[in-house]
């Protein structure tokens, strides 16, 4: 394989000479050009999917491993070749195996990325039911807030786009169809109840289900920092586009998982702000405020109006200090998921360039390796026949000529499907009579051409020149 893939670069350079299309046509390489940059595109989003992970560190060990067998096939060892050649498809099963939840993950996520513009489960459109999932919010953070107070251990898991359909199946689970409410939910996760262990699960804002047992969590740091519950509350949140609101009972703190991330809350407020930007209800939240404030506002402006008169320019400077000071809240009050996020896109960008560069190598080295297998470079031997080119303009020049040699064997190099599709009559030998001024005995040099406008390089001519003897016409008519 290191041969031809030598074979093939050493042809394309010598392409460039030729003046012909080592790729075919300008069609075919646009569509070349389009093939490398689309799938380079998507080993760029896999590689981004699978860093940090598991497979990361083996695609690195395997990487290494594929520069070694290189370096070992380039120095000629075959039995180290040999060996790989017969692993590599066992470690590609292995791959696929080990590393399954990975690459389910991976798939989920490109899935949810795809169609997050198409649907929007959670939150519709319509004003009224958002301000119903931000009451929903508020619940949850009144009974969470209570909760941690008091050290008693809660998880509920919120849906957004990926449904959780496979925890309402388990044998012990307990169907519920409830409202989300502050009670509701300290009555399921008191401590003497029988719902307490396992996760609550929470669909379109009503309670679905209660006592779920969700898969833990492999993440090494959560293993070692925390307990059961908050590894449950990652490996949901590690299940496609999954929010999970846990509860320490040990430690009386509140956390989010989102992404396989765990985020661990100062406060309610926090928790609060942090659960509207992850289901969306930012926006329907501020206006629910603005129009609380408005209402106080008018109201206030009101009584002050039947008392007395407020001068325009007092209000229009208090109307100014509050926009200033809203703007500076709404600053300060971003939530920790989306400014971790933020900080994480900024130290992703950095290795984003030589991530992007290491797709493209993976990229164009799977496309020589393809074009290499599928349409390789080889050779083929013709023989032709020997054309005599420009006799007439020598006839004008009152020169004949004599020679013995009638044809010629050339082997030609090319991509396969070129040589495959050729046959002799594609291809012509001939010699240039039309440079012959004068009699005696020569040497000419044979030409080999084609009609068709594809790439090939004669590797071998047998004769390259033939001897000739030219002689006058006026001696050809005395003897």
């Amino acid at each position: 394989m290191f041969d031809k893939l030598t074979a093939f670069v050493r042809e394309i350079f010598s392409s460039l000479d030729s003046g012909y299309m080592f790729f075919g046509s300008p069609l075919d390489l646009i569509r070349y050009v389009i093939d490398i940059v689309l799938v380079t595109i998507v080993i760029y989003n896999i590689l981004r999917l699978i860093r940090g992970t598991r497979a990361w560190q083996l695609l690195k060990g395997l990487l290494l491993i594929l520069v070694f067998v290189l370096f070992c096939s380039f120095l000629g060892l075959e039995m180290v070749g040999f060996i790989f050649n017969k692993l590599l498809y066992i470690v590609a099963i292995l791959f696929v195996v080990i590393f399954q939840p990975e690459l389910r993950h991976a798939l989920e996520t490109v899935g949810l990325k795809s169609f997050a513009s198409f649907s929007s489960v959670l939150v519709s459109d319509d004003s009224d039911e958002q301000l119903r999932y931000v009451s929903m919010v508020d619940e949850i953070v009144k009974a969470c807030t209570e909760m941690a107070s008091t050290f008693t251990g809660a998880l509920i898991l919120l849906e957004r786009n990926t449904k959780l359909g496979e925890l309402l199946k388990q044998e012990n689970v307990v169907r519920l169809d409830s409202s989300v409410t502050n009670s509701m939910l300290q009555s399921i996760f008191y401590k003497g109840s029988p719902m307490h262990d396992g996760g609550l699960l929470i669909r379109d804002g009503r309670i679905i289900a209660a006592r779920c047992h969700v898969p833990l969590s492999e993440t090494f740091h959560i293993i070692e920092r925390y307990g059961t519950r908050h590894r449950a509350a990652v490996g949901a949140s590690e299940i496609g586009d999954t929010v999970a609101v846990v509860v320490s009972e040990e430690r009386g703190s509140i956390s989010i998982a989102v992404d396989g991330v765990l985020y661990e809350m100062k406060n309610g407020k926090e928790l609060r702000e942090n659960l509207l930007y992850l289901l969306g209800l930012t926006t329907a939240s501020t206006k629910a405020m603005r129009m609380k404030k408005h209402g106080k506002k008018n109201a206030k402006r009101n009584i002050e109006q039947v008392a007395t008169v407020a001068e325009p320019v007092t209000a229009n400077k208090e109307k100014l200090e509050q926009d200033e000071t809203s703007k500076v809240e709404e600053e300060n009050n971003v939530p920790i998921v989306a400014r971790k996020k933020k900080s994480s896109k900024k130290g992703r960008r950095t290795g984003g360039a030589l991530l992007m560069l290491l797709s493209f190598f993976f990229s164009f080295m799977l496309w020589m390796y393809i074009q290499v297998t599928t349409n390789p470079v080889t050779e083929r031997t013709f023989t032709l026949d020997l054309q005599y080119e420009n006799y007439e303009v020598m006839k004008e020049k009152g020169l004949g000529s004599e020679f013995t040699v009638r044809s010629v064997t050339v082997r030609i190099v090319g991509r396969k499907n070129v040589l495959d599709k050729m046959t002799s009559s594609d291809l012509s030998a001939y010699i240039d009579m039309g440079s012959v001024d004068t009699p005696g005995s020569i040497r000419m040099k044979v030409y080999v051409k084609s009609d068709e406008n594809v790439y090939f390089r004669v590797d071998m001519q047998r004769p390259e020149d033939i001897p000739i003897s030219v002689y006058t016409r006026a001696e050809a008519q005395e003897e």
